[in-house]
């Protein structure tokens, strides 16, 4: 009778042991599946916040093109700084991309696209330097690649 219980047992504590194997498969799987949607996700709000930077940064760099443009053309057929006038069309333009900016930051961003801002306004309402613009627009656009690592140097 020993043998049948030593088989009987033999059996059991296989079948415990192979069960106690198979639940440690199925936890460790399901923390590497765990990992791995974590992972997606972060990657995803990564490539969101990546895009959002981008398109405000571009958006704020075009608005301060056009209205370093429509600001040359003013002074070419006014042959005056547009005073008032600078803060219709365009200026509210580069003001809305401001805003996003500031928002989607980093904060050194938002204070280059500041600068560039305060630039434009002193050449277009009180006799500030168009290179002086220039520079300002070119720092943001500097500080923009490095932040979204387009300059690797």
């Amino acid at each position: 009778m020993q043998t049948e219980w030593i088989g009987t047992i033999s059996a059991l504590a296989g079948a415990a042991v192979a069960g106690g194997v198979a639940i440690l498969r199925d936890v460790l799987g399901e923390k590497r599946q765990t990992r791995r949607d974590e992972a997606q996700r972060r990657h995803e709000v990564e490539e969101a916040r990546f895009a959002s930077r981008k398109d405000a940064y571009i958006t704020f760099a075009a608005a301060c093109q056009r209205t370093i443009n429509n600001t040359d053309d003013y002074i070419d057929q006014h042959e005056a700084s547009p005073g008032d006038h600078g803060r219709e069309g365009p200026h509210r333009n580069v003001v809305e991309a401001l805003e996003l900016v500031m928002v989607i930051g980093p904060k050194e961003v938002a204070d280059a696209a500041i600068h560039a801002t305060n630039r434009l306004d002193d050449w277009a309402f009180s006799n500030g330097k168009r290179t002086d613009v220039i520079a300002a627009v070119d720092g943001f656009q500097a500080v923009s690649r490095r932040i979204l690592k387009f300059d690797l140097a």
